[in-house]
């Protein structure tokens, strides 16, 4: 962070719904808690008034071409900095070995998924299973060995996107389509039930990447073979993409509950020492 000095009144331009959007910074903070070193960040946006507040690790380079790409690729921001580190593994109770060697190839052989327009599928019915944080997770680790430009939308964004005939948003638009990398997240979430607009709309995205070779990642609640939608769209998602299966187990849901307990444990020893029903 210190390579570059950060000042309230500064400028930023942030991604939002497929636009380019002027930010100016309203606060800075230093946070230090344990290990972990940064700041946090809020903007005041054009026409969206005061954000959420952004952390930024103290190692955070804003001059590199990898942070940029991240600060560009439209990944959710709390997983824009996620690394291979960040997933445990563990969390499953199972034996998870044989996916994470398909996840490390990604990553590593990337070169070679490349050549063949290749990317990964990862599924299951259960949602917050961590199919979003993992593909997120390899796309940074891709970013920053092999400085490629990489998108994340959802496959339900992606049709708003495309409904918005406006000058910004088309651009945006070919750049997702156009991307060396794609996440398209949650796919089968878009489908209406009969064919439409929107599946030729994704019929034609896919279409596009086939046929430039171009490497997608997919995240989907539904098994590669039964996406819902055009038959010639899941012939080519079946062709280009190798399948993981994550464990049917929603991380977002054991730490929910695991936090309501920590948060419930704490407040019941506090109120040991004052008893109001006395």
């Amino acid at each position: 962070m210190e390579s570059r000095s950060r000042n309230i009144g500064d400028e930023e331009i942030f991604n939002v719904n497929g636009r380019q959007i002027k930010g100016i910074i309203t606060t800075i903070s230093k946070i230090v808690c344990g290990d972990m070193t940064g700041v946090l960040e809020s903007y005041v946006l054009d026409g969206y008034g005061r954000t959420q507040d952004y952390f930024y690790p103290s190692d955070y380079d804003f001059n590199t071409s990898a942070d940029r790409r991240r600060d560009r690729s439209l990944m959710p921001p709390e997983f824009v900095y996620k690394r291979g580190k960040d997933f445990d593994w563990s969390l499953y109770g199972e034996n998870m070995e044989p996916v994470k060697k398909i996840a490390n190839s990604f990553v590593t052989q990337f070169s070679e998924y490349r050549k063949q327009g290749r990317g990964l599928y990862l599924s299951s019915k259960t949602k917050g299973s961590g199919k979003t944080l993992l593909a997120c997770c390899l796309a940074n680790e891709i970013i920053q060995r092999y400085d490629i430009s990489v998108k994340f939308i959802s496959a339900l964004d992606y049709i708003d996107m495309a409904r918005d005939k406006s000058e910004t948003s088309q651009e945006e638009l070919k750049r997702v389509r156009e991307s060396s990398l794609l996440i398209l997240d949650d796919i089968g979430a878009e489908w209406s039930g009969k064919a439409d607009w929107t599946s030729t709309v994704m019929s034609r995205l896919i279409d596009f990447r086939d046929k430039h070779i171009l490497s997608t990642t997919y995240t989907s609640n539904y098994d590669m073979y039964q996406i819902p939608g055009d038959d010639r769209m899941v012939d080519r998602i079946v062709g280009h993409s190798i399948p993981v299966v994550m464990p049917e187990f929603s991380v977002r849901r054991d730490r929910a509950e695991k936090h309501t307990k920590d948060f419930l444990r704490s407040v019941l020893a506090e109120q040991d020492k004052v008893d109001i029903f006395k």
